[in-house]
């Protein structure tokens, strides 16, 4: 069929060119999907009409298949247009019990303008690049010679090992010698490879009720069982960890002390006593993400410093410094290292010298120390403006921490604000990704403060979230029959 969008991409506040300029203000495939809506707005394209094919369109708006495409794809995303495989692309029908977008949400900003409030990611001002840059080229002058041939030992190189337990002795207080600590990839693999070596396909582990969504993942990939224990302010409740314990007699148990993802909860040393008592007691063993500690102004001893016989504790530089400096610390009980390196073998042979050499330079130079202090500055800035705009919504958040916790205001449902924040070019994580247990999700979402580099997008973002929390939720324009 023929539509005719001209009307609606001749008006100025379109997007589209005007008067025969290259110029938009706004790329075609949005202007094109906004005219669409307008369109069904204004009853030209009726529920149930059947579009033209991609190619069609694309020749009678003179553009490319590819912006077509793209149109249709946002409009989809909008909820104006449904695809079906063998039969087109249809105009949504009122009756099919979907909500529509366009119905209940605002026009979307261009692409261009989301501003990122949902991954967890430290602040990267110009002086972190310039000092990732300085410190590849002072070692590019004076390069230890096994950087570039090591192969093993797997663990990691000697220096690299000897250093990074010096470090990790006296600036976290966490207790081993170097044969103690093994060098990944990153956090992550610092996980897979600890869980790995104590626990089994089909294993139950325990974790806090609300948990990083990289332990789900990992639960699913390995097969193991994930249930969660109840936490409030300060992290998993010990008496609640007591109980699970003796119920379920789990494999081992993963816990985050401090800034737990998404809550930010971080137990005191009160709390840390407890809960090591109550593993100590089970005999259970404790795999423990530390990757916040440097974001703590105070030092926080490990719970693995208390029951290093059976703790495997993870940190690493990323939350802290820079997310492209990927180097996870890994200590293991003596007890556990022939399980553990196999495993590191066989993901990653060793892990990436050049990167631990990034890290020991930084380290040793105090630039570690100096991009942790600024980390924290940052964040407490951030932290700092979020709670006067979002005053007086009730949060949980840390000072210096990389998000903050959002309980949502009357009606608000987390899944129906992601879709209207979206809208508002605002990108926001729900509590979806981090229940362990398959039941009713808080109506909660996470806010990070730390992706968008500029203050003052970080800051448009927040009121733009701010002014959406302000209304009540809008309406649900579905029908049934």
């Amino acid at each position: 069929m023929t539509i005719d969008l001209k009307p609606y991409l001749d008006d100025p506040q379109s997007g589209w060119p005007q008067g025969g300029t290259s110029l938009s203000t706004q790329p075609k495939y949005l202007a094109i999907a906004r005219a669409m809506s307008r369109a069904i707005h204004a009853g030209e394209l009726i529920p149930g009409t059947r579009l033209p094919t991609h190619r069609q369109l694309a020749e009678q708006l003179g553009v490319s298949v590819q912006t077509v495409s793209r149109a249709y794809a946002q409009a989809e995303k909008m909820g104006l247009i449904q695809a079906r495989i063998g039969s087109g692309t249809w105009v949504n029908a009122l009756d099919d019990n979907r909500e529509s977008a366009y119905l209940r949400a605002r026009e979307p900003h261009p692409e261009t303008a989301i501003i990122d409030l949902s991954i967890a990611h430290p602040v990267c001002p110009p002086s972190h690049h310039l000092r990732f840059r300085q410190a590849l080229s002072q070692l590019s002058e004076n390069l230890h010679p096994e950087v570039v041939t090591a192969n093993r030992p797997i663990a990691g190189l000697p220096h690299q090992r000897e250093q990074a337990s010096l470090w990790l002795t006296e600036r976290l207080g966490m207790p081993g010698e170097a044969d103690d600590r093994v060098l990944c990839n990153g956090g992550a693999h610092a996980l897979m490879l600890a869980v790995s070596t104590v626990v089994q396909h089909s294993d139950l582990v325990l974790t806090e009720a609300l948990t990083d969504h990289g332990l789900i993942a990992l639960s699913r990939t390995l097969g193991f069982q994930l249930r969660g224990v109840p936490i409030d302010e300060r992290g998993v409740i010990p008496d609640a960890l007591d109980a699970a314990c003796a119920r379920y007699k789990p494999r081992a148990v993963c816990l985050t002390p401090t800034q737990l993802n998404p809550t930010g909860a971080t137990m005191d040393e009160q709390r840390r006593n407890e809960v090591a008592s109550v593993l100590e007691r089970h005999g259970v063993w404790l795999i423990e993400d530390d990757v916040h500690a440097l974001l703590e102004p105070t030092k926080l001893t490990p719970l693995s410093a208390r029951i290093p016989m059976q703790s495997f504790h993870i940190t690493s530089l990323t939350k802290s410094t820079v997310p492209g400096l990927r180097v996870g610390y890994l200590t293991v009980p003596r007890s556990q290292l022939h399980h553990t390196l196999p495993r590191l073998r066989a993901t990653s042979w060793m892990a990436t010298p050049l990167m631990f050499e990034v890290a020991a330079l930084w380290i040793e130079d105090g630039t570690v120390e100096d991009m942790a202090s600024a980390q924290r500055e940052l964040l407490a800035e951030r932290q700092i403006l979020a709670a006067q705009i979002l005053h007086p919504l009730p949060k949980m958040a840390r000072p210096s921490s990389l998000h903050l916790w959002l309980p949502l205001p009357g009606g608000w449902r987390a899944d129906e604000l992601q879709q209207v924040a979206e809208q508002e070019g605002l990108a926001i994580t729900t509590s979806t990704p981090f229940m362990v247990e398959q039941t009713a999700a808080p109506s909660c979402i996470r806010v990070s403060l730390g992706a968008e580099p500029e203050l003052a997008r970080l800051e448009e973002g927040l009121e733009r979230l701010a002014k959406l929390l302000k209304d009540a939720p809008p309406p649900m324009m579905q029908m049934v029959y």
